[in-house]
């Protein structure tokens, strides 16, 4: 009795140490992160989070198996020193639990379970695992009597995903090993509903994986799985369910490692596509029914952001074969198209919920970096920063001023102000992209929903308060000040610093309705206010956009007599709409012409004044010396004149 225990241990032995028991986990952290963690030391073979069945919620442990045990001591030893998201992690070798209803003898504790173990063993050995199922096979007495010619069937399952869908494979349980045997062998092209499916060995194997070693060289991938399915099925009774699925979902696994060992599957991405434009409700189970068109699929994964947790509309597709993978790519339509308008030629295969799919190629994970830094360029103009290359028109600034309807500022605002912000939006960018004559402007702004009280004068004191208050609160550290890069752009757009005398804001305007007879009626509720330069314009824009505005402010800049004359209501409070005006290139340019000869006008009437103080003084001295000149040619002429006339009169006095 003492020899087989022993024999049972050292085949036992090898495999503990390849899956780890990690507790301390984060209750945010996910499977995928938990993997990438210990990725960074070693292959990953398998990680997972332990969930609550009832709430799904992390426990705070999971196990993470890998392929070799000298990865699994390295990952031990390493591991323990880094901290995941900010926590040390408590890490050690996996034990499987061991459990009997009868009750055990104290002198032979071990030897009892392992021979209930090896019981077990020798059970489960002839199961087989069966992937790439038609959808249609729904009912397991059509798998029974498919391999019931083999020999006889004792079990056949088929797993399903949480919302009741097919997951694409069974398990099929044969009594006897030489029936498993020959299924495995005699399956070879066998098809069911039309399907060419795969049979493979499920379960963990050692005695007869060492009859056919010579066929199945990387059979020891198979009985790591086994172990992990061995374990995970030790674990708490609450998760008895949830743990059944994920061993599945390692079970189906094992048919790959057949083919290819799972340290080369990560680095190897010929046999992955990278699809964009899926609905955000798409999940794993829904994209890998669609995929199999193409050839049997390994697994769908669509991708969430890690913070918030929502859908980013993009998903990764791994197929079994690369051919398959290179024909789903190299037979997709052209992605770039921004056409409502699904071509009559598309291919169905391509098309999901109504969508036409972008299929590429999936990248390594350098040049993923690389894609998503140029990505993050392009969605920083979105946000308002400048952009990589020149944008003559400025449309990066639409986004500015823009509050997300999940912002903490949005609660705070009733639902029908954010539908006015959005639409306009929407409509503010369906002008600059119908008419490229429109350009968005860098030191105007559009402010709407003004009280209809408010003059300019008043409008005028608020954008000038505006710049004061936005760098009130800078200096509070309230608010985030301008960005390097948005200073260099103001003063890049004003070629440089000039001191001037005019304030921050040149102009203040606000739209009056106009009567039938040409006078004017009250304020429409909207105006533009011009600031000295971009800089002052962020500040000003920052500060009014959903300001709420004041009765004082209101009545700013009007005397004691206009105060009287006005009414307001104090339970009508405007919350103002600032954004950067929309211009016409045209019009800006009548408009600087006009402002030119204006100017121009201006300084030529104020040099010919006649009695201009200074200049008149200055004029004086420059002026006299040309005054003896002009006296000198006088007297030469009448001198001329005088000595014609005497010499008239001398020559009739001869007479």
């Amino acid at each position: 009795m003492s020899a087989e225990p022993k024999t049972i241990k050292e085949e036992r032995g090898p495999k503990k140490p390849t899956e780890l028991f990690v507790r301390s986990i984060p209750f945010e952290a996910t499977n995928e992160e938990l993997t990438e963690f210990f990725s960074e030391v070693a292959p990953v073979k398998h990680a997972i989070i332990v969930t609550d069945s009832a709430s799904k919620m992390s426990k705070g442990f999971g196990f993470v198996s890998f392929s070799l045990p000298e990865d699994a001591e390295k990952s031990l030893a390493q591991c323990r020193k880094k901290k995941f998201k900010d926590r040390l992690l408590k890490i050690e070798f996996a034990k499987p639990r061991e459990r009997s209803d009868k009750p055990k003898k104290d002198d032979a504790p071990v030897i009892k379970t392992t021979q209930e173990t090896e019981v077990d063993v020798e059970k489960r050995r002839p199961r087989l695992i069966v992937r790439n199922l038609p959808w249609s096979v729904r009912d397991t007495k059509e798998l029974e009597k498919t391999f019931s010619k083999y020999g006889q069937v004792t079990q056949v399952l088929l797993p399903r995903g949480p919302n009741g869908k097919m997951k694409g494979f069974a398990f099929v349980t044969m009594r006897k090993q030489t029936a498993a045997e020959l299924a495995v062998k005699e399956s070879s092209g066998l098809k069911i509903d039309g399907r060419e499916v795969a049979v493979d060995y499920a379960i963990q194997k050692d005695k007869w994986v060492q009859h056919v070693k010579e066929e199945t060289p990387v059979e020891g991938d198979d009985d790591n799985e086994s172990s992990d399915e061995d374990e995970d099925n030790n674990d708490d009774d609450d998760e008895e369910n949830e743990e059944d699925n994920e061993n599945d979902e390692d079970d189906e696994d094992n048919g790959d490692d057949e083919d290819k060992p799972v340290k080369q599957w990560g680095a190897n991405t010929s046999y992955t596509v990278f699809v964009r434009n899926i609905p955000y409700d798409a999940t794993a189970e829904t994209l890998k029914e669609h995929f199999e068109a193409f050839g049997a699929v390994r697994y769908a994964l669509p991708v969430t952001d890690k913070e918030t947790g929502q859908a980013r509309g993009v998903a990764f597709v791994a197929f079994y074969n690369e051919e398959d993978a290179t024909n789903c790519v190299k037979n997709a339509p052209a992605s770039g198209s921004t056409s409502l308008l699904l071509p009559d030629d598309t291919n169905p295969d391509y098309m999901f919920d109504g969508r036409i799919l972008s299929v590429t190629a999936a990248v390594e994970r350098e040049t993923a970096g690389k894609l998503a830094s140029a990505g993050a360029k392009k969605r920083a103009e979105l946000l308002g920063k400048a952009p990589a290359e020149k944008d003559r028109r400025n449309l990066f600034l639409l986004n500015e001023g823009r509050i997300n309807p999940d912002s903490k500022l949005a609660e705070t605002m009733p639902a029908s102000e954010l539908e006015i912000r959005q639409q306009s939006y929407k409509l503010r960018k369906e002008q600059v992209s119908k008419n490229p004559g429109l350009h968005v402007s860098l030191t105007r702004l559009a402010i709407r929903n003004l009280p209809r009280a408010m003059n300019e004068r008043s409008l005028k004191a608020i954008a000038r308060k505006a710049v004061v208050q936005f760098a009130t609160d800078v200096a509070d550290k309230n608010r985030q000040p301008i960005s390097k890069e948005e200073v260099l752009r103001s003063i890049k757009a004003r070629g440089e610093i000039v001191k001037s005398k005019h304030g921050v804001v040149k102009q203040a305007k606000v739209i009056m309705e106009t009567k039938a007879a040409g006078e004017l009626g009250r304020s429409r509720g909207y105006g533009f206010v011009e600031f000295r330069d971009h800089k002052a314009a962020l500040m000003g824009l920052r500060w009014l956009n959903a300001h709420v505005v004041t009765d004082e402010e209101i009545l700013e800049g009007r005397d004691d007599e206009e105060k009287k004359n006005i009414k307001l209501d104090p339970t009508k409070q405007r919350r103002l709409i600032a954004e950067f005006a929309i211009e016409n290139a045209q019009v800006v340019q009548r408009r600087r012409d006009s402002e030119f000869k204006a100017r121009e006008f201006g300084e030529n009437r104020f040099n010919k004044r006649p009695f201009n103080n200074r200049d008149n003084k200055k004029s004086k001295p420059e002026s006299t010396p040309e005054a003896p000149k002009v006296d000198e040619e006088a007297e030469n002429i009448k001198k001329i004149i005088g000595a014609k006339r005497a010499q008239r009169k001398h020559k009739r006095g001869k007479k």
